[in-house]
């Protein structure tokens, strides 16, 4: 996944957030966070 493409699925994820909801919010922020430290590290192994 391209830095491009990872941002354009953060993007529609908050899309269909409701950031109104802190809890449904925070859990998404995990879930993002999650995807970007575990694409970060596969960058790392590849090199």
């Amino acid at each position: 996944m391209t830095a491009t493409q990872f941002a354009e699925w953060v993007q529609e994820k908050f899309d269909t957030c409701n950031v109104h909801n802190e809890i449904e919010t925070s859990k998404l922020i995990v879930e993002v966070m999650k995807k970007y430290f575990a694409l970060d590290k596969e960058s790392d192994e590849e090199q």
